[in-house]
Parts: C-alpha cells; sequence; structure tokens
C-alpha cells in the first residue's frame, strides 16, 4: 500500500502538472503586464500576465535577456528547478546557472534566492562540491547558513565572511595596504583557526556558536516545490557573540603582527588569542628602534701646561658699542612715547609653577597626530564632542551606560560611534573608538590625545 501524499507534495504535484500543459505553449509579441506574488503558480495570472510570461520566457529561448519583474523570474525558475520543463537534470541546472549569469545584475535578489535553489538541485543530484559551491558563493544571504556549509565541506571561512561576523571597520592601516593585506590577514587566521583545532580538539564554530545537530534541511524553501531532505553530519549554527569576539580580536591581533613589523601603534584586543598566533610571531619581528646618532667625543680639557705662552687679548669695542645703541634706544621710546605701552613689557611673574621639561616634552610629542586629532575633534558636532568628553573623563565604557547618557541628549549609542568613526576614516585617521559589543572605549593610540584635548579646553 502506496503511502499518502503529504499537502506540500500534492501542490507540488499539481505545479507539475501546470508546467507540463504550459512548457510547449509558444509565446505571441504582447505588452508587459504587473505582475506580483509571493509564491507565483501559472494560475495566479490573468490572461494578460499570462500572455506577457510566455512571450518574455520565448525571448529568453531565443538569447534575448529583457527586464521583467521578479515575480515573472522567480516562475520560470520554478519550471525550471521541478524538472519538470526540461527533464534532464544536467541540462536543467546549466539553464539555471545561465538565467543566474544574465539576469542577477537586473535582479540583485536572484543573489540570495536563487543561488541557494541552484545549491539545493546539486545536492539533491548528489554532487556535494558544486552544491557547496553555490551554498558559500558570495557574500549575500544568511550569513550563519553559509558558515554551517563551510564547516561542513571543512573549508576555510574567507576574509569577507570574517569580516561580515566581525562587522569591523577598516582601520586606515588597513585600507593603505589594500588588497595585500587582505589576503595576509585571511592566511593568518586559517593557521589560527587551525592552531584552535589543535590545541581545543575542536573548530571555534563548535566552542563558541549555537548550534543544533539537525540532518533535515528543506531543499527549494519558498518554492512550490520544496522538500525534506536528509543531510548526516550537519549542524546548523546560530549567531552568537562569543565567536563574534573570537573573531574580532584575532582579527585585530593578526592586523597588530603587521603593524609592529611596520612601527605601527597596536590596536587593542583580548590577548587570549595570541595563543593561536604564536607560530607566526618570528615571520613578524618588531622594528628594530632607531639608533641614536652617537654623541661627538668631547675633547679632553687642557691642561695649564698646554695653553699658549702668549696670553689672549679680547677686544671689548664691540661690547661697548652694542651697550651705547641700546641705551640709544631706550631713551629715544621714553621721550618720544612716555604715556604709550613699552613695545618689550617686562615679562609678567607667572602665577603657575614652569611646566618642567620633560612635562613640555611629553605635552608636544606624546600623541604623533595631535594636530589632526585636535582638527578631527574640531570637526564633530557640540553633541559628538560632548560624547567624547564623557567617554574621556568619566571611564566609563558600558553600552548601557553610555547609551542611556547619550538618550539623555537625544542621541543614538550606535550612530554616534560609526559617525565619530566615519569622521576619523574621511579624516585619514584610523577609527578612534573601539566597540565589541559590551563596551565601548577610545582605541589606546587615541587615549593620551583625548585627554590632552580635554585638559586644554
Amino acid at each position: 500500500m502506496s503511502r499518502p501524499l503529504e499537502l506540500g507534495e500534492v501542490k507540488a504535484k499539481e505545479f507539475r502538472a501546470l508546467v507540463a500543459r504550459w512548457k510547449e505553449e509558444a509565446g505571441t509579441p504582447a505588452p508587459e503586464v504587473e505582475f506580483f506574488h509571493n509564491w507565483p503558480k501559472h494560475e495566479h495570472m490573468d490572461k494578460a500576465q499570462l500572455r506577457w510570461f510566455l512571450y518574455w520566457r520565448g525571448l529568453w529561448e531565443h538569447g534575448v535577456v529583457k527586464k521583467t519583474s521578479l515575480s515573472y523570474m522567480n516562475l520560470h525558475i520554478y519550471e525550471l528547478l521541478s524538472l519538470e520543463y526540461i527533464n534532464d537534470p544536467a541540462r536543467a541546472v546549466e539553464r539555471l546557472t545561465k538565467f543566474y549569469a544574465e539576469f542577477h545584475s537586473i535582479q540583485p535578489k536572484l543573489d540570495v534566492t536563487l543561488v541557494r535553489w541552484i545549491g539545493d538541485l546539486y545536492l539533491k543530484l548528489g554532487e556535494l562540491d558544486n552544491a557547496l559551491y553555490w551554498y558559500t558563493k558570495g557574500p549575500q544571504g544568511d550569513l550563519y547558513e553559509k558558515l554551517s556549509w563551510y564547516r561542513y565541506g571543512g573549508m576555510d571561512i574567507p576574509m569577507a565572511m570574517l569580516l561580515k561576523v566581525a562587522g569591523m571597520t577598516k582601520t586606515g592601516f588597513y585600507r593603505e595596504r589594500m588588497p595585500e593585506i587582505e589576503s595576509e590577514i585571511e592566511g593568518m587566521m586559517h593557521a589560527a583557526f587551525r592552531a584552535f583545532m589543535q590545541r581545543e580538539g575542536m573548530h571555534p564554530l563548535d566552542k563558541f556558536a549555537r548550534w543544533t545537530d539537525e540532518p533535515v534541511i528543506y531543499l527549494f524553501s519558498n518554492t512550490p516545490i520544496h522538500e525534506k531532505y536528509y543531510i548526516d553530519g550537519f549542524r546548523r549554527y546560530e549567531y552568537a557573540g562569543t565567536f563574534v569576539h573570537w573573531v574580532k580580536n584575532g582579527l585585530r591581533c593578526a592586523e597588530n603582527l603587521i603593524r609592529r613589523t611596520a612601527g605601527k601603534p597596536l590596536l587593542k584586543y583580548d590577548d587570549s588569542v595570541a595563543v593561536y598566533f604564536a607560530e607566526l610571531e618570528s615571520a613578524y619581528p618588531p622594528k628594530p628602534k632607531a639608533v641614536r646618532d652617537k654623541a661627538p667625543d668631547i675633547p679632553a680639557p687642557l691642561m695649564a701646561h698646554d695653553l699658549p705662552e702668549q696670553p689672549i687679548e679680547l677686544d671689548f669695542s664691540r661690547v661697548r658699542a652694542l651697550s651705547e645703541e641700546t641705551d640709544w634706544l631706550v631713551d629715544m621710546m621714553q621721550e618720544e612715547g612716555a604715556k604709550e605701552e613699552l613695545l618689550f613689557a617686562p615679562p609678567k611673574e607667572e602665577k603657575q609653577e614652569k611646566k618642567a621639561d620633560g612635562d613640555l616634552l611629553t605635552s608636544l610629542f606624546s600623541v604623533p597626530e595631535a594636530g589632526e586629532l585636535d582638527d578631527l575633534f574640531a570637526s564633530l558636532n557640540a553633541g559628538e564632542q560632548d560624547f567624547l568628553r564623557h567617554l574621556t573623563c568619566s571611564g566609563e565604557t558600558s553600552r548601557r551606560s553610555l547609551s542611556d547618557w547619550l538618550k539623555s541628549r537625544r542621541m543614538f549609542l550606535d550612530a554616534a560611534v560609526m559617525s565619530i568613526n566615519e569622521a576619523a576614516i574621511d579624516a585619514g585617521l584610523e577609527p578612534i573608538l573601539f566597540d565589541d559589543g559590551e563596551t565601548v572605549a577610545l582605541e589606546a593610540e587615541y587615549e593620551d590625545g583625548m585627554r590632552r584635548i580635554c585638559n586644554h579646553e
């Protein structure tokens, strides 16, 4: 006795019957008619819409790529996925791939939907390598679903995905060295992932991200022919802040290795990840400090017996002439403008103690880009300046407390952090605020400069 069909199977069977009904129908010239439906089927169209669909489909069959609405596109994609419009799976998937290549620039949503459906069809056909290629194609689509397929296929996660996980803004140092620095850091991160697996016995996704062992996945989701598929060993990962934290600090650690070789200030990061980059340390030695010029040899003092016998005579005539000229100038100024303010006023007594030479040097040279930081601060609006003052002077770093402080001023934390960092990037600096999802703080290389600005106001 055969198993009764489920409702989804009945709907799929009905859809395939309509595909068979209309697949041989040749379209005739017709005007385009607006059509929108989330799950478009042939029965959802009226006569005018059906005429346009058949005409548009016929044009593409003959090599004419003509723009139309996503609903019309999806309906023909469903026809190809059903394997009813083209019964040969190899030819059907070839046609779908060609459809994507010719229409995805016209309809960007195909980068999310059709890319996934082509992977589903390859998986159903048992071609896992091709399925993984399409499941992981491009940065669009569900991020953690893509990570799940990278993990299932034992593949290295590319830099674009890692940056998307971390949600990081590229520093000025990073942007200046693109694109070479991206491939370099990508290789370092792959090495760190492998070092993690050797030390911990598991992948960072398994340790830090939430996941479920669910062997059932749904092929062709959001289409009339969706179906269940069982795949052993597949884990579906979900967002977890701990995994984001590990990736973000790993990326900062990798960039710091390059920075220290270039002699640049280091980014703030959680040094617990450094152990996974230990094998790379030797390849990125710190830049040697500049060797100071050797002080010239000071000649030994002359002894009495080395002095010449002829005494040296000093001529004070020039000194006397300068003294007389000075006296004349003073007398003239006193006679011509006794009531006027002197051109050279005597120095006033300082009320505050004079800064020590060390403090003066520190104030001048503690921040390498002091002038640029001053200009950046001056370019910000009053609310953003107040926020930086508060962040510098209060010592608060909790996102909650900082968010409450900003809300009282009708500002939002994420918007303020993004605006300030974007202004820093536009000014040719690196982002000055560090946000790890739990705290917001000044980057270490800008802390002294901001304290100087706040103290001088």
